[in-house]
C-alpha cells in the first residue's frame, strides 16, 4: 500500500512538473511566435487581422527587403558586428591575462588589484554617461567606431576577469611550478600552457559579452549620432518612429537582428554548458 501511494505521489509530482514547464515555455514562446507571425504578414493584413492569426501569405522576405531599402539596417548590422567581434577579442585578451596575473603570478596586492578591476561591475552604467561623454568629446572619440570598440571592450572586461579568475583558481599550481623549473617565462607559460585550456570560459565570455554588446542600446544612443557609427539596436529603435508604423516590416527587422545571437549560442553551446558549470570563486 505504501509503495502504491509512493508511485501515485511520484506520478502526480512528475505530471505537475511537466505541466508547469510546458506552461512556462508557452508563456515564454508567445511573444516570439507572435513576432514571427506578424513578420510574415503584409501591413494591410496586420491591420485587418488579429496578431495571433496565421498569415495568409509569405511576406517575410518582402518585408526584409523593405528593411534594407528604407531603413538600411545592413549598415548598422555591420557596425554592431564590428563592435562585437573586436570588443570581445580585446576583452578576452585583457581579462584572461589579468586573471592569470592575479591568480598565478600573484604580485603584491593581487587581490586588491582584482577588486579594483571587478568594481567596474558594481556601479550602474548610467553613472558613467556624463563623464564618459565629456571624455569622449575631449579625446575626439565621440561618434567614432574606435571609440565604441574601446567602450565595449572596457565595459565587458571586469565580469570576464571575474569569470577567468574562477577558472584559474581551479587549476593546479603544479603545472606552473613545473613550467618555472623548465625555465618557461610567464608570457610563455600563459600562451603555451594555460591559453589552450581556456576554451570553456572563453565560450561563456564570448556568448555573454557578445550578446550584451549586440543588444546594447544605452551607450549606442549616447555616444554615436550618425548612421555610419550607430549600432543595430539604436537603428531598430529609431525605425519604430518612421515609415508610417509598418509593424510587419519592423518585426522582420527584429528577427533579422536576432539571427547573430542565436547562431552564436548554437555554435558555442557545447563549450558554454561546460564553461557554465565551472564554480567561480572569489
Amino acid at each position: 500500500m505504501q509503495e502504491q501511494n509512493y508511485r501515485i505521489h511520484k506520478i502526480l509530482t512528475r505530471t505537475f512538473t511537466y505541466v508547469f514547464l510546458i506552461v512556462l515555455c508557452a508563456v515564454w514562446l508567445l511573444p516570439v511566435v507572435s513576432t514571427l507571425m506578424v513578420a510574415f504578414k503584409t501591413t494591410n493584413e496586420y491591420i485587418t487581422t488579429k496578431f495571433y492569426q496565421l498569415p495568409k501569405g509569405f511576406e517575410f522576405f518582402n518585408n526584409l527587403a523593405e528593411v534594407f531599402k528604407y531603413y538600411r539596417l545592413q549598415i548598422n548590422f555591420f557596425n554592431s558586428f564590428l563592435y562585437t567581434v573586436f570588443g570581445v577579442l580585446i576583452c578576452i585578451f585583457f581579462s584572461s591575462t589579468a586573471a592569470f596575473a592575479v591568480t598565478k603570478l600573484k604580485p603584491k596586492g593581487s587581490f586588491l588589484i582584482f577588486l579594483i578591476i571587478y568594481s567596474g561591475t558594481v556601479f550602474p552604467f548610467q553613472l558613467y554617461l556624463i563623464p564618459l561623454l565629456r571624455t569622449y568629446n575631449f579625446l575626439h572619440l565621440y561618434n567614432t567606431k574606435i571609440g565604441m570598440i574601446l567602450l565595449y571592450a572596457s565595459i565587458c572586461t571586469p565580469f570576464a576577469t571575474f569569470l577567468y579568475r574562477g577558472f584559474f583558481l581551479g587549476m593546479d599550481d603544479q603545472v606552473k611550478e613545473a613550467a618555472m623549473i623548465d625555465g618557461c617565462s610567464p608570457v610563455g607559460m600563459f600562451f603555451r600552457i594555460y591559453l589552450p585550456q581556456l576554451a570553456a570560459p572563453t565560450a561563456v565570455v564570448t556568448l555573454f559579452q557578445g550578446m550584451w554588446i549586440w543588444n546594447d542600446l544605452l551607450f549606442g544612443m549616447i555616444l554615436s549620432s550618425s548612421e555610419k557609427v550607430r549600432p543595430i539596436m539604436v537603428a531598430v529603435a529609431q525605425s519604430t518612429g518612421t515609415g508610417g508604423g509598418k509593424i510587419p516590416v519592423m518585426m522582420a527587422g527584429v528577427i533579422f537582428t536576432s539571427i547573430p545571437t542565436i547562431a552564436l549560442f548554437i555554435a558555442l553551446r557545447k563549450y558554454f554548458i561546460k564553461g557554465y558549470s565551472i564554480q567561480t570563486k572569489i
